[in-house]
C-alpha cells in the first residue's frame, strides 16, 4: 500500500518538498493510516506534517476521541490542533442537516489552519468512499459532474489515499499496530451513505469483488472527460457571449453535450441548476422568443438571436405585521407565543447552564436602540450567523433554504426601533447581539 500511496501522490503531484500537510485526523483507520504514513515519509518527502481534529460534540463518544488523537500526537511528537464545535448546545442553521453542518464547521476550521500555517489538506478519502459517492450520486440523479466522484486534488485539498480501499487500509492498521476509534454511527443504516456502505456494496461484490477498484476506474475517465467538455464549453462561451447575451446561433453550431454543460454552469452560478431547467433552455434555442422562471427571482429569455438571464426583486406581497413587545408578558405572533424578559448577566449564565433543553435565545440588551419590536420580514433586512460569520439578507435566506414563499411573510422578526435585525426565529440571535463578558444585561426570548 506505501508503494499505491506514493504513487498517486507522484500521479497527481499533490505534495512537493518543502510543503506543510496538515492532516484531518478523526481518529478513523482511514485518517490514522493516513497521518502515520506521513508521519513515517516526511523525511523523504521533505514535508512539514501537522494534525488538525474537530469535536463535534454530538456523540458521547466525541471527549475520548479528542483525547485519544491528542495523545496519539503527543506520543509521535506532532503538533495537533483541536476544535471544538459543541454543535449539541447550539442552534442549527435553517436548511441544513446535522451532517451539512458538521461538515460546513468542519470544513470551516480545516480551511482557517491551512491558510494559517500556509498548508496543504490531507483528507482520508479512500477508493471506497469514492465508489459510495458515485454510487450516492447516481441514485439521486445527476450529471456527468457527480460521476466523477471525489477528485484527488481539489484546490489545497489533497487525497493520498484515494487509491486505497478500506480493506487495504485495515490491513495496514494491522500490520503497522496502528490504534484507532470506530464511530457506531458508521454502522446506523438510518443514513443513506451508510445503507450504501452496509448492503449495496457487499451485493455489488458478489458480482464484481474489485467492484471499488472499477467504480474508481470509471471516475477518473469521467473526470477527464468532464474536465474537456468544461474547457469546451468555456471556450464557446467565450466565443459567443456579446452585450445582448449569448449567441443562440453559436450555441446551435456546436455538439449538444457542451451546449449543456455552458447552460448548466450558467445556472449553477444563479443558484437555479436543476434538470428541468437545463433541457428546457437547451430546446428553447430555436425559438424566437421563449421566457421562463427558473426560480423565485432568476429567469432566462430567447430572443432575436440572443440568450439571457435576468434577476428580479422579490415583492413582499403580504403587509408587514409589527407589534410592540412588552416584558414578561407572552406575546402572540402568527404561530408563536414568546415572552421576553431581562436579567443580569450572571443570571444569564446560570440560566443558560440549568436550562439546556429548553429553547430559549439571549440578546446582548445594551445593543439594542430604544424599543423592541416583533415583526415579519422588511426589505433589506440582513442577518449575520453567529458561529460562521456569514451576513446574508432574510430574502436570499430564505430562497436558499427553500422556505415556501408563503411562510416567508409569516417569519418573526425581532429589531429595535431602528429597524436592526436582533434574531429570526429558526436562525437564532444575530451575531452583533450574542452577549459577552463585559454586557450587563440579557434578553430573554423564550417559546413557550
Amino acid at each position: 500500500m506505501v508503494n499505491k500511496i506514493l504513487k498517486t501522490i507522484e500521479q497527481y503531484k499533490m505534495i512537493k518538498k518543502g510543503d506543510t500537510v496538515a492532516v484531518c485526523l478523526s481518529g478513523g483507520a482511514d485518517s490514522m493510516a493516513l497521518f502515520h504514513f506521513l508521519c513515517c515519509n516526511k523525511n523523504f518527502l521533505g514535508i512539514n506534517v501537522i494534525a488538525l481534529h474537530v469535536n463535534h460534540g454530538l456523540r458521547e463518544e466525541s471527549r475520548k476521541e479528542e483525547i485519544f488523537v491528542k495523545n496519539y500526537c503527543n506520543k509521535i511528537g506532532t503538533e495537533c490542533i483541536v476544535y471544538r464545535a459543541d454543535m449539541n448546545n447550539n442552534i442549527k442553521p435553517k436548511g441544513l442537516s446535522t451532517e451539512s453542518w458538521a461538515r460546513e464547521l468542519r470544513y470551516k476550521f480545516f480551511f482557517e489552519q491551512a491558510k494559517k500555517y500556509k498548508a496543504k489538506l490531507a483528507t482520508a478519502h479512500t477508493a471506497s468512499d469514492r465508489c459510495e459517492t458515485v454510487i450516492f450520486n447516481i441514485t439521486r440523479g445527476t450529471s456527468l459532474k457527480g460521476v466523477c466522484g471525489i477528485p484527488p486534488v481539489r484546490d489545497n485539498i489533497v487525497r493520498p489515499l484515494i487509491n486505497c480501499t478500506r480493506m487495504e487500509i485495515e490491513k495496514y492498521c494491522e500490520d503497522n499496530n496502528i490504534p484507532y476509534v470506530t464511530d457506531k454511527t458508521n454502522f446506523d443504516d438510518v443514513y443513506s451513505r451508510n445503507k450504501i456502505r452496509l448492503k449495496v456494496i457487499p451485493t455489488l461484490k458478489l458480482i464484481n469483488p474489485a467492484v471499488e477498484k472499477a467504480i474508481s476506474a470509471f471516475a477518473d475517465e469521467s473526470q477527464e472527460i468532464y474536465t474537456l467538455l468544461t474547457q469546451l464549453s468555456d471556450n464557446l462561451y467565450r466565443k459567443s457571449v456579446g452585450e445582448k447575451g449569448i449567441s443562440t446561433d453559436e450555441l446551435l453550431k456546436e455538439h449538444p453535450a457542451v451546449v449543456k454543460n455552458l447552460i448548466r454552469n450558467r445556472l449553477d452560478e444563479l443558484s437555479c441548476l436543476s434538470k428541468d431547467n437545463v433541457d428546457s433552455i437547451f430546446l428553447s434555442l430555436g425559438n424566437k422568443n421563449f421566457t421562463r422562471q427558473l426560480s423565485a427571482t432568476v429567469f432566462c429569455r430567447v430572443y432575436d438571436g440572443w440568450l439571457s438571464f435576468y434577476q428580479v426583486e422579490e415583492k413582499c406581497e403580504v403587509e408587514p405585521i409589527k407589534l410592540i413587545v412588552e416584558m414578561d408578558k407572552i406575546i402572540s405572533f402568527n404561530h408563536l407565543n414568546l415572552i421576553f424578559s431581562v436579567v443580569s448577566y450572571d443570571e444569564y449564565k446560570k440560566i443558560k447552564e440549568n436550562n439546556k433543553n429548553y429553547l430559549t435565545y439571549y440578546v446582548r440588551y445594551d445593543k439594542i436602540k430604544n424599543g423592541l419590536i416583533i415583526r415579519t420580514r422588511q426589505t433589506g433586512d440582513k442577518f449575520t450567523f453567529g458561529k460562521r460569520n456569514v451576513t446574508k439578507t432574510l430574502k436570499k435566506l430564505f430562497i436558499e433554504d427553500k422556505i415556501p414563499k408563503e411562510r416567508r411573510d409569516k417569519i418573526a422578526i425581532l429589531s429595535d426601533e431602528t429597524e436592526n435585525v436582533i434574531w429570526v426565529d429558526g436562525y437564532g440571535v444575530n451575531r452583533e447581539y450574542i452577549p459577552g463578558p463585559k454586557c450587563e444585561k440579557v434578553l430573554l426570548i423564550q417559546q413557550m
